[in-house]
């Protein structure tokens, strides 16, 4: 507490001089804490994530019309482009967890001293996630197992992709501070400049008769770098009008206590997200060592394709503002309410997933077509969408109570039931259902959603045990909250 003690010496009348600098739009209000406030605010939210799902599906739907090899080449690719969101996502989620947690407690600016620790990080972070995809391209496409048609597009398409992982890296963060205030309009805002300069970029170079990138898929990749570095600027103006209105007050002797809450909240997000990368690392490698693999990886890659469109992005943006509201809740010292909060969205995302997850079951042919027109894809993609019906509201349980315990400061829960389920659960039982049974890519999905029903029992048990009743805030403040000095 010595920390939040001096932090109030030096600045007495801060929370009082910013609300009036910056008004009521850069704090959440309680209208926000409640279910049908989280819903308002995920809107905004579900919008970006269809955004940024397009630009993805653009670049898919270009590759399949030029063929199987090309497609697989751009799933393959996008695991790189996924693995840099991984890690920002670690980062992004201890931002926002401080960030939120420092509002909530009328600590703006401990809130910008965390906002510009993540920022920082972020740079780093990039720079090193450009330079390991461009140098260690020709290894992960060499890892997926996949032919020479399809390595021949994969490396320049993944090189060219790596340059966009450091803007990328930045913007993932930057979202998540806005998020973090309630400014989630301001996140769509952020991804349709994104989106409009990838999609349009992307199909003017592409399809443009006076460029040297015409019909290759690298054209889609550089108007990607361009549209992620545009994104860093809009959003550095956005912060520039609500979180740094005021010039912060750099506090270098309270850099290693905030370093030491990254680490401890951001890495396990940060490792758990890798175990779910791993998983689609080897899935795909798994994929590669089957009869007509080609065919098979295009096929994983819509049907993945299709759960993000229409379930994974919509329940992040819920699980986004889940995580904000409860750190709000709990930087205020409110725990029942953000217990009761994380239950009442779980349910509702449950609910709307089921209803998803059954249109997707009974649509899996009109919406693969969509991707592609190879029939042989297609029957692989109806068997990947029938189990929509019960693996989206498994992930819809999952992610919300996880969401709400790395908004807590929990994050290694999250740890435990994505290594349980991703790693120790998917992988032997895919190679076992799909080598050793012969099962083929049935018995692939098979296994992927075995392993969904163990996160989502997990997930239950732990937010069940973890976060009830006054236990979350010892939890809290022994590690996460981000006004305790260690």
């Amino acid at each position: 507490m010595k920390e939040l003690e001096d932090e109030k010496t030096h600045h007495p009348n801060e929370t009082e001089v910013e609300c009036k600098a910056i008004g009521k739009t850069t704090y959440l209000d309680e209208s926000n804490m409640t279910l049908s406030g989280a819903l308002r605010l995920s809107l905004p939210l579900v919008a970006t994530s269809f955004v940024f799902c397009l630009i993805g599906a653009v670049d898919m739907t270009i590759a399949g019309w030029q063929s199987a090899a090309a497609q697989a080449a751009v799933g393959i690719a996008d695991q790189c482009i996924f693995a840099t969101m991984l890690i920002g996502t670690g980062l992004a989620a201890a931002t926002g967890c401080f960030v939120s947690q420092s509002l909530g407690a009328n600590q703006p600016s401990r809130a910008r001293q965390y906002a510009i620790d993540g920022l920082l990080l972020a740079l780093c972070i990039g720079i090193l996630a450009s330079i390991s995809c461009y140098v260690g391209a020709q290894a992960l496409i060499e890892f997926s197992g996949c032919t020479m048609a399809t390595k021949s597009v994969a490396l320049p398409y993944l090189q060219t992709c790596a340059f966009g992982n450091l803007p990328f890296t930045i913007v993932l963060v930057q979202a998540a501070i806005l998020r973090s205030m309630g400014h989630t309009a301001q996140c769509l805002k952020l991804w349709s400049l994104i989106g409009i300069i990838s999609i349009a970029g992307g199909l003017y170079l592409f399809y443009g008769n006076e460029t040297t990138m015409t019909n290759s898929l690298t054209s889609l990749a550089v108007a990607w770098d361009i549209g992620a570095v545009a994104g860093v600027g809009l959003a550095a103006h956005f912060l520039g009008k609500t979180l740094f209105t005021r010039n912060p007050v750099m506090e270098s002797g309270q850099c290693l206590a905030r370093l030491k809450n990254f680490y401890s909240v951001g890495v396990p997000v940060l490792l758990s997200e890798a175990c779910c990368l791993l998983s689609l690392a080897a899935i795909y490698a798994l994929l590669g060592r089957l009869p007509d693999s080609e065919r098979l990886q295009a096929a994983y890659t819509v049907a993945l394709k299709i759960e993000e469109t229409f379930g994974i992005l919509p329940l992040l943006a819920l699980s986004t503002v889940c995580a904000t509201l409860v750190g709000h809740q709990v930087g205020a010292k409110r725990l029942i309410q953000a217990r009761r909060l994380g239950w009442q969205l779980t349910v509702a995302a449950a609910l709307g997933m089921l209803i998803c997850g059954s249109v997707i079951s009974n649509a899996g042919l009109p919406l693969g077509a969509l991707f592609t027109a190879d029939a042989s894809v297609l029957k692989q993609v109806f068997i990947s969408t029938a189990s929509a019906n019960i693996s989206l509201p498994l992930i819809a349980i999952s992610s919300i109570l996880i969401a709400a315990l790395e908004g807590a400061g929990e994050t290694n829960l999250s740890l435990i039931a994505q290594f349980t389920g991703y790693i120790l659960c998917r992988l032997p039982l895919a190679y076992f259902f799909a080598v050793t049974l012969e099962f083929g890519y049935s018995g692939i999905w098979l296994a992927i959603v075995i392993s969904r029903i163990v996160i989502g029992i997990q997930s239950l048990i732990m937010y069940r045990t973890k976060f009830s009743g006054y236990t979350t805030a010892r939890l809290v403040e022994s590690k996460s909250t981000p006004n305790s000095a260690k």
